[in-house]
């Protein structure tokens, strides 16, 4: 029974001298100031950590001391409302059964996961809970509970708000309307390519997968590294933020390893080389495994350097395989647009790609604008399948090694651009006439083709 003094806050005195008594939650350590307080003991039952430490992020007195009223307000009315709903804090019931799993010699595994731990590892666990068959969390502690920690990325934005008000203090309303929409961007954008993962489950993968589309974005549309890099630093901050002030233990400094990009590197925008693509990217025996559609759009951009996006949105009636020359033809059509006018072009198939098409002969159904969904899988499937060299070389490297392919085979410039879907003009140069016939750039797609068969 909980008496009725406990549904008062604790230690705080509602008079002139508040400001005052609430000095003493204010910590200096290393030149930047924390809020730092015991729990209450008639909060105790409700909330078992023994203090609460969280950043104040600044190194000025004044300014702490407007974040503090803010801070402590919060964590009592937090207090006050696991009383009011009888809760407790529920990350520190997964802290205790992650700490006695290690002190009885197992790591804590969810009960939904017992199923895909080692052979060995579940029998020795299973012949331990006989000693604690009767002790509640012991057993939930060997053998896993589903009450697991939840916290969708979505969620941890709202919160993370609350925790970033004394940080807006000092901010005027537009300065404060721009540094939440970046946050939002990132956010969003994470949640758009990944999905809105629960934060204890994310992990270095998701970001490479969020760093494979921006790569592309940087390539295809000019966006500067830097650019990313912010995103990445809105998002690690969200978490970090959130994992502090809430004691979650998660390591965000290994989920960000690695990720942001260099300038030098992006910049080079590293093609595959030609022997790597025919005997590792497009061999048959790495591809176990990977989605038949996948597969078949992978041959088709090795061989014809078209944008993902482009291939996608082929239909049957933009695919030619019964014409003299087998041939597809990107077009704009309703309900979708091409980068540029200059994208607009036939390219001739042959080797990889007329086998693509001949399998697929009405497009690439499973995939079609679904562009950011594909890259995801296949760079992720290609990073399994330790198929790219670096995390630099991505599924859009492959149009970079259609281009390098046409320069070593000294194709003229104007061909090159009618390739690839780029602007004679913006090379400086006037373009006069039509350009290369379809026959012609048959014979020049039939030189640089990676499939040395009959096609």
């Amino acid at each position: 029974m909980i008496s009725s003094y406990c549904m008062l806050p604790c230690n705080v005195y509602h008079n002139e001298n508040h400001e005052v008594n609430q000095m003493k939650y204010l910590t200096l350590r290393n030149g930047w100031y924390i809020y730092n307080r015991r729990v209450p003991n008639c909060y105790k039952e409700f909330d078992t950590r023994q203090r609460i430490r969280i950043a104040l992020n600044t190194k000025c007195e004044k300014v702490a001391m407007k974040q503090l009223l803010i801070v402590n307000d919060e964590v009592e009315n937090y207090w006050k409302l696991l009383v009011k709903e009888q809760e407790t804090h529920s990350i520190d019931k997964y802290k205790r059964l992650v700490t006695t799993a290690k002190q009885l010699g197992f790591t804590y595994v969810p009960s939904s996961k017992l199923t895909e731990i080692p052979w060995e590892d579940f029998l020795s666990r299973f012949l331990s809970l006989k000693n604690h068959i009767h002790q509640k969390e012991l057993v939930q502690a060997i053998a896993g509970t589903d009450d697991q920690r939840q916290l969708p990325l979505s969620e941890a934005l709202e919160r993370f708000w609350r925790y970033s008000k004394p940080l807006l203090i000092t901010k005027t309303p537009n300065q404060q309307r721009i540094w939440k929409n970046s946050r939002k961007k990132a956010v969003n954008n994470f949640i758009k390519q990944v999905g809105d993962k629960n934060i204890f489950e994310i992990t270095n993968l998701d970001m490479i997968a969020l760093r494979d589309w921006w790569l592309e974005r940087v390539q295809t549309d000019n966006i500067k590294p830097d650019t990313v890099n912010k995103d990445f630093t809105h998002l690690k901050g969200i978490l970090e933020t959130v994992n502090t002030h809430e004691q979650l233990d998660m390591d965000i400094d290994v989920i960000f390893k690695n990720i942001y990009l260099k300038e030098d590197n992006v910049s080079t925008r590293l093609p595959f080389e030609t022997d790597f693509i025919i005997n590792e990217l497009l061999n048959e025996n790495n591809l176990k495994g990977i989605e038949d559609e996948a597969k078949y759009i992978l041959y088709a951009m090795a061989e014809t350097g078209a944008r993902p996006i482009e291939l996608l949105n082929l239909y049957g009636d933009d695919i030619f395989l019964n014409e003299d020359i087998p041939h597809i033809h990107i077009r704009p059509r309703k309900g979708y647009s091409l980068k540029t006018k200059d994208s607009q072009r036939k390219i001739p198939l042959v080797g990889y790609a007329l086998k693509a098409f001949r399998k697929y002969p009405n497009g690439f159904s499973r995939y079609r604008d679904k562009s950011s969904q594909f890259s995801h899988y296949i760079n992720a499937f290609l990073l399994e399948n330790k198929l790219r060299p670096t995390l630099d070389h991505t599924l859009y490297s492959l149009r970079h090694s259609f281009q390098d392919r046409l320069t070593e085979h000294e194709i003229p410039d104007r061909i090159q651009c009618q390739l690839m879907g780029h602007s004679f003009k913006a090379k400086g140069r006037i373009a006069y006439g039509k350009g290369a016939s379809l026959k012609h750039l048959c014979e020049v797609m039939r030189r640089i083709k990676l499939l040395n068969n009959n096609c």
